[in-house]
């Protein structure tokens, strides 16, 4: 495999193909195991094969501007409208900036007839962001759970941070209790 399982999973996931290629992979595992492969054999082997059949899409795996090509088709009218103020976009970028920004962002552009981009608080940090848009309002439940689980990890290191400060002001307490009573 030229792409790691995890690495596979996440861009299948981005480009919205996950379901579909997860679903080819069970078939293949199947199949595979019929024809007598051992379960971790056949496992690789469906693997592969589902790596074979969904390759990268090339508008989202390219950094190049998507507005020099034809416009991209999508389930939510507008979302393919760039403003022309944008800087041209990445494929992807962390997955809790691109969350984050369709959070801040849904439902001011949202208009009558589907998406109004240039209403949004600034542009979107890559197209896998407006992918994430377009899935928030497709499949809001969906979006709802991985918004969950990108904004967890967040907290976690919130809360990491708010600790290590906290232990730094016992430091600095007891520094100071050292100093008045001359340990130091």
């Amino acid at each position: 495999m030229n792409e790691s399982k995890i690495a596979l999973t996440e861009r299948l996931r981005r480009e919205g193909r996950w379901d579909a290629a997860t679903k080819f992979k069970d078939d293949a595992l199947r199949d595979f195991r019929a024809k007598g492969m051992k379960r971790d054999e056949a496992a690789d082997a469906a693997w592969e094969a589902m790596e074979k059949a969904f390759p990268p899409i090339a508008s989202v795996a390219s950094t190049t501007d998507i507005r020099a090509e034809e416009p991209v088709n999508t389930l939510v009218q507008g979302l393919s409208e760039i403003p022309a103020s944008w800087p041209p976009l990445p494929a992807n970028a962390s997955l809790q900036v691109e969350i984050s920004w369709v959070t801040a962002n849904r439902l001011l552009v949202r208009d009558a007839t589907g998406v109004d981009l240039s209403r949004a608080l600034g542009p979107a940090p890559s197209y896998a962001a407006l992918s994430w848009l377009e899935t928030s309002f497709l499949f809001p439940s969906k979006f709802a759970d991985i918004s969950v689980k990108a904004t967890a990890t967040q907290d976690d290191e919130r809360e990491m941070v708010r600790r290590e400060k906290m232990a730094i002001e016992e430091i600095r307490s007891l520094l100071a209790e050292m100093l008045e009573d001359g340990d130091i």
